[in-house]
């Protein structure tokens, strides 16, 4: 919005303007006059002095035309206060030299010229506020200057009216100065009213682009959604054809050594399932702020080798060298999602690297986990080093026996990185590889492990007889994990709906573990069903598993600090998971 002063210059701005423009033409009004007076005076008086009068007259409304025509060229850039007063002063110059009419000829002249030449000067005294253009300075020199001429001249040959005249002429001079001071409030009425117009006009022009961009980035997004959606059910549909292959095979009654094979295939796969979905989950949590990390203490080396390994294969596969070297560390944080970033950048690294090694470190310094993860590959240009963090950016490059994606890892690396206050780095640049680096806060160092995970051996033996309660609404889920929990060496018994829990603990007392989905039959809480058996029966391990996301979906299993597990729950976090359930067990 104009301040005042910016108000200020542009009345004065358009003021002056037009002005300048009725000056240029002023000239011409002068020769007109000059002729209107010449046949009022003359012959009455002598053509020299007649003629002294016009060149005066007609020279001063030269010189204000000309000056008005410079003026024009600086008011548009320079509306300045220096102009007005040129104006005013050339305007009581030019009233002054029309004025001189009536001294020079009035007592020369018969009374009814003088009548005639008084009326003119009058008339032309009030043709000034239309000249002066809205402004009460310009018109009152000139006016003034006119009107003091006439009538000091006529007061001058008639005494006896001087008071009259005198009266008369301050009364019409002060009616002149009023119908400017009218026009100048009209100008600024005028101006105001362009100024809103002017600022609607913006506004609409804003509110248009804004529109336009909202059109295009919808238009951008739709386009996005279609080629993620090809590309999701691409990548679902050729698990799922491996996997309806592998259940053939296990319905034909395999050997051990294919079984064992099958079993390391469907495994894979059901990664990969997991790793799809949980990309787009994580994608829709994060875009509309509902995702809602895990602040509980595990093994961030245990977890981060397991990662590594799940790559072997991937790597060897395009004759890449992988290899990790991680150090005890233990992270207060969300496992899954660290996983996750793990995960797509160790999947970045793989999928643009052709030829020599990926190397994962991990360390811990002075209370941060340092996760690098480095590679060998063509490398990044510096102008792609902050695109490469934009969701569905891709760069071109990756090997053709690997698909791109859709570009959503690394934005969903920065992101989780940002709700997780940790600090991610890039170092990269053409032909020279690339290097990610994450610090993450709430490290310790931890006690180390041989392994990734625990033995199952081991796990059998000390599990063995331990009862376990699988409750889901899903027979597919209870059966699934009634097996694998049976091969750890626990007691399993499954339940599919909360009455059948409560029974089910009511009869054979409680477990020494449960695993209950979040979400069961007639919207029952799987999270309060265990609270109420917990407060019966008295306290055990309970490991909450749900297909839901969003911080709704935890809210209830958190208030009781239950364990929350999100399908498809990989093998070894959901291992790692009972391993230190079990520890807790009475």
């Amino acid at each position: 919005m104009p301040t005042p002063n910016d108000q200020g210059g542009e009345l004065r701005g358009e003021l002056l303007t037009l002005h300048a423009r009725i000056l240029l033409r002023m000239p011409i009004f002068e020769l007109v006059l000059i002729g209107v007076i010449g046949w009022i005076v003359l012959p009455d008086i002598a053509l020299s002095v007649f003629l002294a009068w016009a060149g005066f007259a007609f020279g001063v409304e030269c010189i204000r035309a000309a000056t008005a025509r410079r003026a024009l060229v600086r008011l548009a850039a320079d509306p300045s206060p220096r102009i007005h007063t040129v104006f005013v002063a050339l305007d009581g110059a030019a009233g002054l030299a029309t004025g001189l009419a009536a001294v020079l000829f009035l007592a020369r002249i018969p009374i009814l010229s003088q009548a005639i030449l008084e009326t003119t000067l009058y008339t032309v005294a009030g043709a000034g506020v239309a000249v002066a253009v809205s402004s009460k300075r310009l018109p009152g020199l000139y006016s003034a200057s006119v009107l003091v001429c006439a009538a000091a001249a006529w007061s001058t040959v008639h005494p006896a009216k001087a008071l009259v005249v005198i009266a008369l002429t301050v009364a019409y001079w002060l009616f002149l100065i009023g119908v400017s001071g009218d026009s100048e409030r009209l100008l600024r009425r005028s101006l105001a009213i362009r100024r809103e117009r002017d600022a609607a006009l913006r506004e609409l022009e804003r509110r248009n682009q804004e529109i336009q961009e909202l059109a295009a980035r919808a238009e951008r997004t739709a386009l996005t959604r279609a080629r993620v959606l090809a590309a999701v059910s691409h990548d679902l549909r050729q698990p799922l054809h491996a996997l309806s292959a592998y259940s053939a095979v296990l319905l034909a009654s395999p050997s051990a050594q294919t079984l064992r094979e099958a079993g390391h295939n469907i495994d894979t796969l059901v990664r990969s399932l997991g790793e799809i979905l949980g990309e787009l989950f994580d994608l829709s949590r994060l875009s509309s702020g509902g995702y809602c990390l895990q602040h509980e203490p595990f093994a961030l080396d245990r977890l981060t080798a397991g990662v590594c390994a799940e790559f072997t294969s991937s790597a060897a596969a395009k004759g890449l060298s992988l290899n990790w070297e991680v150090a005890p560390v233990e992270l207060i944080g969300d496992a899954s999602a660290i996983g996750r970033i793990v995960r797509n950048l160790l999947d970045n690294a793989i999928k643009y690297t052709e030829r020599g090694e990926v190397r994962v470190m991990l360390a811990q310094v002075a209370g941060e986990a340092i996760l690098e993860v480095c590679d060998t590959g063509r490398g990044i240009a510096a102008e792609e080093h902050r695109r490469i963090f934009e969701e569905f950016y891709q760069i071109e490059g990756a090997s053709e026996d690997r698909p791109q994606g859709v570009g959503l890892g690394l934005s969903i690396v920065k992101h989780l990185c940002e709700l997780m206050r940790a600090r991610i780095e890039l170092r990269s640049s053409l032909g020279a590889g690339t290097r990610f680096t994450v610090m993450m806060p709430g490290a310790r160092a931890g006690t180390g492990a041989a392994g990734v995970l625990r033995s199952i051996e081991a796990g059998r033996e000390s599990w063995r007889g331990a009862r376990a309660y699988v409750v889901d609404d899903d027979p597919a889920v209870r059966t699934s994990m009634q097996v694998l929990l049976a091969l750890w060496g626990f007691e399993v018994h499954c339940a599919g709906s909360a009455g059948e829990a409560e029974e089910l603990v009511a009869q054979r007392g409680r477990p020494n573990l449960l695993l209950i989905d979040l979400r069961l039959p007639h919207a029952q809480d799987g999270a309060a069903v265990a609270a109420r058996a917990c407060a019966a029966h008295g306290e055990f391990p309970v490991l909450v598993i749900t297909g839901e996301s969003g911080e709704s979906a935890f809210r209830s299993a958190r208030q009781h600090g239950y364990t929350v597990l999100q399908k498809p729950v990989p093998f070894d976090t959901l291992y790692a998971a009972v391993s230190t359930a079990m520890q807790r067990s009475p």
